[in-house]
Formats: C-alpha cells, structure tokens, sequence
C-alpha cells in the first residue's frame, strides 16, 4: 500500500514539474524570460507535491528544452536599411543598382523597401524570422510603418514580406507572399537569382505605386505578365515568317510549275493558294506563342497572297517569258575565239 502511495505522488509530481517545464517552453518561444518567471518557477518547487527527484528532473528537462528551443532558433544578423544579400545571390554590379532603385524609390515616394537574403532558416518558420527581422531594422517607429521588408531564403526556396503598418492594406496575406513567391523563385535555379530579387523589388515598387494590385490585377500587371510569357513574340514571328515562307513556298510552285508546262492562270491561281495556306499554318502555330488581333492577321494574309503569286512567276522572269522582264537576246554572232574563257 505504501508503494502505491508513493508511486502515485512520485506521478503527481513528475506531472507539475512536466507542467511547469512546458509552460516556461511556451513562455520562451513568445517572449524572452523575466524576473517574474523566475519567481514562478521558485515557487513550483516549494510547492510539497514536487519536491522529490522526479519532479527535479522534470524541471531540469524544461531547461534542456529551453536551450534547444533557442539553439535551433536562427539569430538574425546585423542589418541595414537597403540591401542584405547574406546568402550571396547577387553579384557587387547588382547589389549597387538594386541600393541605387532602393534609394531612388525612397526619395520619390517616402516608403523604404528592404531586401533581405539568407542561405536558409534553419526549420524556423519563415514568417517568425521575418517578424524578428523586421523589428530588428534599424529604423525609427515612423519609418517602420511606412518599410516593406522582402526576405528570401536561398536554400529553402521561400520567400515572404513583413509589411509595416500604413502599407497593411496594399500587401492582405496571404496574397502578398503567393504574388512574390512567383516573381522570385523562377529565377532561383537559374545562372542570374539576382534578376529574381528585382523582379520582387519591382513588383512591392509597383504596388505602393498603384500600378499592380495584390487582391486584383491591373492593366499594366495583365501586360506585364503577357509580356514575361512572351505574349507579344507570337506576332512579331508571325508577321516576319508568314510572308517569308509564303513567298518561299510560292517559288517552289513556280519551279515546279515550269518544269511541267503549267498554265500562267493555273500557276497564278495555285500560287496565291498557297500563299495564303502557308501564311495560315504559320500564323496558328505562332498563336500558341501568344495572342494577336484580327487586324494583325488580315494584314499577313494581304500580304502573303500576293506574295506567292509574284513567286510563282520566278521561272517566268529567268526564263524571260514574262513581258515585264524581256530578255535581251545579243543579235551579234561572235567568233568562237571571242567565247575563250566564258
């Protein structure tokens, strides 16, 4: 009986010092330890329950925990109040152009962006590093609401923003994060990562502008991605390669059509045919490259047609059949002698 009785408090005992070491885990990890922790801790172990060995070692478990907590946590290093590439992502060139757009934007519209890079949080949740990071700049109150800090993790591949409070309305969360996450981490494989870190600079400087929008898209944002997608290279290949290829496809037929004695009307005819089918082929293929108006297509067909009927008259003019283009027959005879070296 006395064993069970013992065992019992033995547990009840293990459980206030367990309770008492998670509860100072919880009070570490949101905020640092005060003299008023302390206290409660002395008087946890005065208390009768826990004073045996089992309750001492649940109290010297809280302290293991405690200093793992804040090892496994990632110090934020010293920063400034521009550019902080501390994972190495951007050449000197690069950094120097990125303060100068950083210092630019500032004296034009008052708000301060910050970058900040770092090789990889350390399974520390990126959006408590940034809030440390954030609190951390070494700016004054007023100026902290009007910051937006940009941190990307190399390693991790993750990027966020820490927004102060008068931009909070420009960047809503998750949204914010979802839009950066994109203009960034294209470029995170690449030979250039430093052109992925402009790109989220020059989105956050297109939302305080009001030229994108992080709940919406703008007009400009729609054209800007277009143009990222190479919406406008479908057009410009379609207007250059459908009449070249018409006019070339145009002058085989007319090889072609020389060769087997065909009808001047027929070759016509058939010329224009396939200026008009090339000009089409190519004109969808590049539709997968990206959208054009009708306009646009009715301007390449204008001009294909007849530019496979002009080639399929080539046989014509090198044979000087067409009366355009006579040839000039040498009515003098000449002496053999005159030929030599001909």
């Amino acid at each position: 009986m006395k064993f069970l009785n013992r065992t019992a408090l033995q547990l009840r005992g293990l459980n206030q010092g367990l309770g008492c070491a998670i509860g100072l885990v919880h009070m570490t990890y949101s905020r640092p330890i005060t003299i008023s922790d302390f206290a409660a801790i002395r008087s946890c172990i005065r208390r009768p329950m826990i004073q045996n060995r089992i309750a001492l070692f649940g109290l010297a478990l809280c302290f293991v925990l405690i200093d793992s907590s804040r090892l496994m946590a990632l110090d934020v290093p010293v920063l400034n109040a521009s550019s902080n590439d501390f994972a190495h992502m951007m050449p000197q060139v690069s950094v120097d152009e990125l303060q100068d757009r950083l210092r630019l934007f500032k004296t034009q519209t008052g708000y301060t962006v910050v970058v900040l890079t770092v090789p990889s949080t350390e399974n520390e949740d990126l959006e408590n590093f940034g809030r440390k990071a954030f609190e951390s700049l070494p700016l004054a109150e007023k100026d902290l609401r009007q910051t937006v800090l940009l941190i990307i993790a190399r390693k991790d591949k993750k990027v966020g923003v820490q927004v102060g409070s008068e931009l909070r309305t420009l960047f809503p969360e998750p949204e914010a994060n979802q839009k950066l996450q994109r203009q960034v981490e294209s470029y995170f494989n690449g030979m250039r990562p430093d052109l992925g870190i402009h790109a989220g600079v020059h989105y956050i400087f297109g939302v305080i502008r009001g030229d994108f929008r992080v709940d919406g898209t703008t007009e400009a944002e729609d054209l800007e991605n277009a143009s990222k997608r190479g919406g406008g290279a479908g057009a410009i290949f379609a207007f250059c390669l459908a009449p070249f290829l018409a006019f070339f496809v145009g002058m085989l037929w007319g090889v072609y059509a020389t060769h087997y004695n065909v009808h001047r009307e027929t070759r016509l005819f058939i010329g224009a045919v396939l200026g008009g089918g090339t000009a089409k082929i190519v004109a969808t293929l590049m539709s997968l490259m990206g959208n054009y108006s009708q306009g646009l297509w009715y301007f390449i067909l204008a001009v294909s047609i007849p530019l496979g009927i002009l080639a399929s008259l080539t046989e014509y003019w090198m044979a000087g059949d067409w009366c355009a283009i006579p040839r000039v027959k040498d009515k003098v005879k000449r002496k053999p002698e005159d030929n030599m070296g001909i």
